[in-house]
């Protein structure tokens, strides 16, 4: 019985293992000195959560800086649809809201 419950805690460790590698972490805090940061920050964080077909843009128009955060605007487009995403920042780097709008997501998977 011992054997069958170690080798199912190491079937159990290879497999969650192996989960966390499909799914990478991305790091919500970078280093944001100006407005132009905080953009890259959050169009690198919609192309890690969004599936690789998917092209992001940075809407620079929309885009605005308020005394607490950063307001970045992104125009996503795919070979079926297009939509748009929100992302803010606040000065320390972290991004503390997103949001996508008018597109349905195709995040990563197991495929």
């Amino acid at each position: 019985m011992r054997i069958y419950q170690a080798l199912l805690l190491l079937l159990l460790t290879i497999l969650l293992n192996s989960c966390s590698e499909l799914f990478e972490r991305f790091e919500m805090r970078a280093d944001v000195a100006e407005i132009g940061d905080a953009m890259e920050h959050c169009k690198s964080f919609m192309e890690h959560i969004l599936s690789e077909d998917v092209q992001v843009f940075i809407d620079e128009k929309s885009t605005r800086e308020t005394v607490e955060h950063y307001d970045i605007y992104l125009l996503l487009y795919d070979a079926e649809q297009e939509g748009w995403a929100q992302c803010r920042v606040n000065h320390r780097g972290e991004i503390i809201f997103h949001a996508i709008r008018d597109f349905q997501e195709k995040g990563r998977s197991f495929q």
